[in-house]
């Protein structure tokens, strides 16, 4: 059992937006060392790492850092990437191999119960090197331990906001992006004109799915257990939950804003889709892609806006991090590499180039006070919602449940079941796991 869950309850409630810039009230002054200095103790020596897709710019972005470190520490680094749903299970499948094949991973919070026995412990040597809570984004360390074992440091602050196409709003005469369900309903109406553009983009498979699914359901007033982050008994599928999840079908099946795939859609198609200029509106992570000539068809064609929201406004705000493979051979390298992937100066530089927002509290005030135009817009937008941050669920037993939520939610989109069914069928079944497990 997780052992930290009253913290997590207040995740992230201390950041605010003022009036001259953003203002983190957690910030303390940055311990984590210097992305820019040299990993001392690190040998010459080769890892490997994988890490979820981020898009062309993320790629390029990695390429370079890895180049500079091997620069500055000898040590080479080789990195692979795969979508984030993949690459879970993929290092899942290494560790229970026993493989070292790989030794530095990414990780998330979405997931980070299936991998109690699978990555290094690395209290101490954050404790060794001043590395602590109060550097990153308030309730992350929390968020990554598992049965007292902090598995992973901070890396991003995962959080979307709204994007929509500026030359589309104003061709239509529309003033302001939406920022209730009906207004985007609407908006997304007008601006449809498929198969060209739709209205609006939404995935719709696998861990995404669910992820899209802890928004739409926090913001119509539900959550997912009786008892919010603690084990207690589904209430996905009482009415606020149902309800959710027949808004998010019927932009499919019945306002037809958003195009027949979205069934099919993870990120990936997400960001391709609107980069490729096939939408007016859409939730993304980053400006990145978007403002990349190379892959974006809309650069200067559009603005960001903080999410919309129903009966409230409550969204995930989470973390990525970077983790130790337990059967890695090189875990002190190891640690070098996670240690200058997740500091100040390293977070500094992976926002000016891609544009993702720092899970250190230090390296996060400092963009905030310094970015400009698309970058400051994403900011505070994003930002904003973290003032009613939330996660799901994260002790050990819900992630052996999520993949049966949203291969019920899969169902629902393509057709095959109502959305009262569908969510019936995953709290039975994740009644079942609880049970098992004595968890109620």
């Amino acid at each position: 059992m997780r052992n930290q869950q009253i913290s997590r309850r207040t995740l992230l409630k201390q950041l605010g937006v003022g009036a001259a810039g953003l203002w983190l009230a957690s910030c303390v002054p940055a311990a984590a060392p210097s992305g820019g200095a040299a990993a001392p103790q690190a040998k010459a020596t080769k890892l490997n790492a994988m890490f979820p897709s981020g898009g062309p710019v993320e790629e390029a972005y990695l390429n370079n850092l890895v180049k500079e470190y091997k620069d500055k520490t000898g040590v080479e680094v080789a990195f692979s990437t795969l979508p984030f749903e993949k690459l879970m299970d993929k290092e899942l499948t290494l560790v229970a191999a026993q493989s070292a094949d790989v030794d530095v991973f990414g990780t998330h919070y979405a997931q980070i119960g299936r991998f109690g026995e699978a990555l290094a412990p690395l209290n101490d040597l954050a404790a060794k090197d001043g590395i602590k809570d109060a550097d990153y984004v308030q309730g992350a360390f929390s968020a990554f331990t598992v049965d007292g074992n902090l598995l992973a440091i901070p890396y991003t602050f995962d959080l979307r906001a709204l994007y929509y196409r500026t030359d589309l709003f104003d061709a239509a005469g529309i003033k302001a992006p939406p920022t209730t369900w009906q207004e985007l309903v609407d908006t997304a109406t007008k601006l449809n004109k498929p198969p060209d553009t739709y209205g609006y983009l939404i995935v719709g498979k696998g861990d995404p799915a669910l992820r899209e699914y802890s928004d739409l359901l926090w913001e119509n007033g539900g959550d997912f257990l009786e008892k919010g982050l603690e084990p207690s008994k589904p209430i996905w599928n009482n009415d606020a939950g149902v309800e959710a999840l027949q808004w998010w079908s019927d932009l499919i099946h019945k306002e037809k804003i958003v195009p027949p795939g979205v069934p099919s859609y993870g990120w990936e198609e997400l960001s391709q889709l609107w980069t490729a200029g096939q939408a007016a509106m859409s939730k993304q992570w980053g400006p990145g892609d978007s403002q990349d000539a190379k892959v974006s068809k809309i650069v200067g064609k559009f603005s960001i806006a903080p999410l919309v929201g129903n009966k409230q406004k409550k969204t995930t705000a989470v973390c990525h991090g970077r983790a130790i493979n337990i059967h890695s051979a090189q875990k002190e390298a190891s640690w070098e590499f996670v240690k200058y992937l997740t500091a100040k100066d390293t977070m500094i530089a992976m926002f000016k180039a891609t544009g993702a927002r720092p899970a250190h509290t230090g390296a996060l005030n400092d963009v905030a006070a310094s970015a400009k135009d698309i970058d400051k817009l994403n900011l505070e937008a994003s930002l904003a919602g973290a003032k009613n941050g939330y996660t799901w669920p994260l002790f050990p037993e819900f992630s052996d449940i999520q993949p049966i939520l949203w291969g019920e939610i899969e169902k629902v989109l393509s057709g095959q079941k109502t959305a009262k069914e569908g969510l019936d069928f995953a709290a039975s079944e994740a009644e079942k796991i609880l049970k098992q497990a004595k968890l109620i």
